[in-house]
């Protein structure tokens, strides 16, 4: 597969998992209150549902990515969230909340065009999400407190791997 061609699938593959009831809430709780990244999380597990993971070596594009992240995602998202209590005294401003949203949204998509491009290894035959919590803990450390929630939001996303919570019926 193709950079370009791994990027636009895993940026499909991130808007389609995010989109789900729910991972909303726990994308922001993981993210708030126990410091991942959610681009990360969602380039970890599609690679698990692909059999691969981040190789190990990779330490240096890695860092690249996540500078990324630190000095172009993140100061765009505390800009866009200070405004958000700012509207309410000034509605005038939500048109520059909603160009910092965009703008967010935009450091996002570069964010996981770099993960998609960073080398990989072929998985253990793993199910798919063991797979993802096994590249998590290579990642960083997980841990007691953010693992329950970790688990839920993978096997939100790894819906249809074996190891998964399972779907729910109409």
């Amino acid at each position: 597969m193709s950079a370009t061609d791994a990027a636009a699938s895993l940026w499909s593959y991130a808007l389609s998992r995010y989109a789900r009831p729910g991972v909303e809430a726990e994308c922001l709780t993981l993210q708030d209150e126990h410091g991942w990244d959610v681009c990360e999380l969602l380039w970890i597990a599609w690679l698990s549902e692909r059999r691969q993971r981040p190789d190990p070596k990779a330490d240096h594009a890695l860092a690249d990515a996540r500078r990324w992240q630190r000095e172009m995602t993140l100061p765009l998202r505390e800009r866009r969230r200070t405004l958000k209590i700012e509207v309410q005294h000034r509605p005038r401003l939500e048109s520059l909340r909603q160009a910092l949203k965009q703008a967010e949204l935009y450091a996002e998509r570069e964010m996981l065009t770099q993960l998609a491009a960073l080398p990989t290894i072929g998985a253990a035959p793993d199910a798919p999400l063991k797979q993802a919590l096994d590249s998590c803990r290579v990642l960083r450390e997980v841990t007691a407190e953010a693992y329950p929630p970790l688990r839920d939001l993978l096997a939100r996303w790894i819906i249809d791997a074996p190891d998964a919570e399972p779907k729910p019926t109409c």
